[in-house]
């Protein structure tokens, strides 16, 4: 869904009227793109929840890895 969502304009609202499991809004949080999710189901609505705190209380850490990968390998070379 990542994908899908790099072609939208940066600050354009994400909008999914069938928000189901959350893959949309998790998506859109890890890309830094506003999101409003609408879920009729309740399970599904507090599962989409989980899921998107989720994802946007912890960091993509392979990303943040790659980041520091450089000035960690310039701490090692003597």
């Amino acid at each position: 869904m990542e994908w899908c969502i790099r072609f939208i304009a940066n600050g354009t609202i994400i909008l999914d009227p069938y928000m189901g499991s959350g893959t949309t809004g998790v998506a859109s949080v890890k890309l830094g793109r506003p999101f409003i999710g609408i879920e009729i189901d309740e399970g599904y609505f507090d599962i989409a929840c989980a899921r998107i705190r989720k994802a946007h209380d912890q960091p993509d850490m392979l990303i943040e890895a790659a980041r520091t990968a450089p000035a960690a390998q310039e701490a090692l070379d003597l």
